[in-house]
C-alpha cells in the first residue's frame, strides 16, 4: 500500500496581503481521512481550493505523492465545494452521465441508476437539477463520488443542506470509503461525529 498520498508543509493562504491561519502540516495516507475546522472566515474553504489546485498556496509547499506530478494526481482526485457542479438544464441522469464522460468513464444505465439509488433520488432519474431541493443537489453532486470512484475525495462543508438520513448515509459512505483505503480531505466545523472519526483534526487559527 502506498506510504502516502499527500503531504502539505508548513501551507498558508492569504487574503488581502494577510495570512488566513498559521501555518500547517498534514501527510495523508491511504485509508485515513483529515477534517479542517475553524470559525466563519478561518479560510477552511481557500485551503481546501489550494489543495484541489483552484488556489494557491502564500508560503509552504504541497507534494503530490505518490504521483509524478499535479495533473496525474488530479486524475485520482474528486472534489466537491460549495458549488456543487450540477448543471442545471440536465436531469438528474444526464448529469451523471456527462460527469462520467468527461472523466473518461464508460457507465452502463445499471450503474447510473443503482448510483441515483444509493443516495436516494430514486425517482427523480428524469427531474432538472434545477428543479431539486438544496438537499437533493447535494446528494446529487456527492453521487458522482460513487460513480466516478476516486481515491483522494475533497469535500467542503459535505453535510450541509443534509437531513438526518442523509448526513447518516454520507458519515458510511465516507467511512467506507476510507475503509477501502482510499483517502479524504474535507471540512465540517460543527459535526462532532466526523471530528471523532477523523485520523487529523486540523484546527485552523489565526497566526
Amino acid at each position: 500500500m502506498q506510504s502516502t498520498i499527500l503531504h502539505i508543509s508548513r501551507a498558508q493562504c492569504q487574503k488581502g496581503g494577510e495570512p488566513l491561519f498559521a501555518p500547517i502540516d498534514l501527510t495523508l495516507k491511504p485509508g485515513q481521512m483529515a477534517v479542517v475546522a475553524g470559525n466563519n472566515g478561518s479560510g477552511k474553504t481557500t485551503l481546501l481550493e489550494a489543495v484541489a489546485c483552484l488556489g494557491v498556496f502564500s508560503y509552504g509547499g504541497i507534494n503530490f505523492a505518490p504521483y509524478d506530478n499535479q495533473e496525474k494526481w488530479l486524475l485520482h482526485s474528486h472534489y466537491i465545494g460549495h458549488s456543487l457542479g450540477n448543471k442545471a438544464n440536465l436531469s438528474c441522469l444526464e448529469n451523471l452521465k456527462f460527469a462520467a464522460a468527461i472523466n473518461g468513464i464508460k457507465v452502463r444505465e445499471r450503474q447510473l441508476s443503482e448510483t441515483l439509488d444509493s443516495v436516494g433520488l430514486r425517482g427523480y432519474e428524469y427531474q432538472f437539477a434545477s428543479d431539486l431541493s438544496a438537499g437533493q443537489k447535494k446528494r446529487l453532486a456527492l453521487g458522482r463520488l460513487l460513480l466516478l470512484n476516486k481515491q483522494f475525495w475533497l469535500l467542503d462543508e459535505p453535510f450541509v443542506n443534509l437531513d438526518t438520513t442523509g448526513c447518516d448515509w454520507l458519515f458510511t459512505c465516507i467511512s467506507d470509503h476510507i475503509n477501502n483505503g482510499g483517502a479524504a480531505l474535507l471540512t465540517a466545523h460543527d459535526n462532532k461525529r466526523i471530528h471523532e472519526k477523523a485520523d487529523h483534526l486540523i484546527q485552523l487559527e489565526r497566526p
